[in-house]
């Protein structure tokens, strides 16, 4: 579909390896922008690639009288820019269930108290407990459990049989993007009709993912524009 909309033609991007790297990039780029968009339009049903073998959640080992921690990568080799959004943070306590912490309120956080951490404040890449978790109070072994959302997964140029993850009847936003953004300095005119026809394509998608599931009341999302 890239080859058709940039009219470089048939084998015109894949019998070109520095093109069909470039346009492999343009493509997981475009990935991204989707990806962000639809983790904005419905927080009902939170999306995942669904390309993903594994659930977005991830444990801490929590260490005595620590109260510092670096978050978790959301993605195996992966770094910090991987994790989108933090949906969730539960503390392990010594019953062996997790239970949910809350994010710290300006202002009522500082304490040296040791104990079973009931708040959270995010800082940098780094997640600051309440009460130092002790021991006593605790369970260290996968102390700290997070439930995220996560960046996509990638396509290389020997992706041949993956899809993205999500509805297909909206896969063609990827190339509506990826082309414009190689046509950008080439045929700016082109390059902005693709622009428009995946803004109106994402926002059709954001619409229709608020509705995936009928057992909820219809909650009106926010909207993303991209221009150039």
């Amino acid at each position: 579909m890239c080859e058709d909309l940039t009219k470089l033609g048939d084998g015109g991007i894949t019998s070109d390896t520095t093109l069909f790297k470039k346009f492999t990039g343009f493509i997981n780029q475009a990935y991204k922008e989707v990806g962000s968009a639809l983790l904005r339009s419905d927080r009902r049903w939170k999306w995942d690639d669904t390309n993903w073998t594994d659930f977005p959640i991830a444990t801490i080992n929590l260490v005595n009288n620590q109260r510092d921690y670096t978050l978790p990568a959301s993605v195996s080799g992966g770094n910090a820019s991987t994790l989108w959004k933090i949906n969730l943070v539960e503390i392990l306590r010594t019953d062996g269930l997790y239970h949910k912490i809350e994010l710290a309120e300006d202002g009522t956080f500082e304490t040296t108290d040791t104990g079973t951490p009931t708040e959270y404040r995010l800082i940098g890449n780094s997640i600051r407990l309440q009460n130092i978790p002790t021991t006593s109070t605790v369970t260290l072994t996968a102390g700290l459990r997070i439930t995220f959302q996560r960046s996509i997964v990638e396509f290389t140029t020997s992706s041949t049989t993956e899809q993205p993850g999500f509805m297909d009847s909206y896969h063609d936003l990827l190339a509506y993007k990826a082309s414009s953004t190689y046509l950008l300095p080439i045929d700016r005119t082109l390059a902005t009709d693709y622009l428009n026809l995946f803004n109106e394509r994402l926002k059709l998608l954001q619409k229709d993912w608020s509705n995936k599931n009928e057992d909820t009341e219809y909650i009106i999302s926010s909207e993303t524009v991209y221009s150039i």
